[in-house]
């Protein structure tokens, strides 16, 4: 039995939904070529918005190049 002036407590979580941007600038940036010349380009792609469109960690993907253009398709959805 409860106490006659006990109380209750509640707790409120507020969440908020957030729609993942669809378009994201990085910068391309270089791979350490153990100090020879021409590295090579590198480019880093993580944040958790990545989940949002699908994309979670251990996945297979696979990455169609074409000249300025890279298409990302998680495999098996393609």
């Amino acid at each position: 039995m409860t106490k006659a002036h006990s109380t209750l407590k509640i707790t409120i979580t507020k969440t908020r939904t957030v729609k993942p941007r669809s378009r994201r600038s990085l910068t391309i940036g270089y791979s350490p070529n153990g100090g020879q010349h021409n590295p090579r380009p590198q480019l880093t792609i993580k944040g958790r918005w990545l989940e949002a469109f699908g994309f979670t960690t251990g996945q297979q993907v696979t990455i169609d190049a074409q000249q300025g253009l890279l298409v990302i398709r998680i495999e098996g959805q393609c």
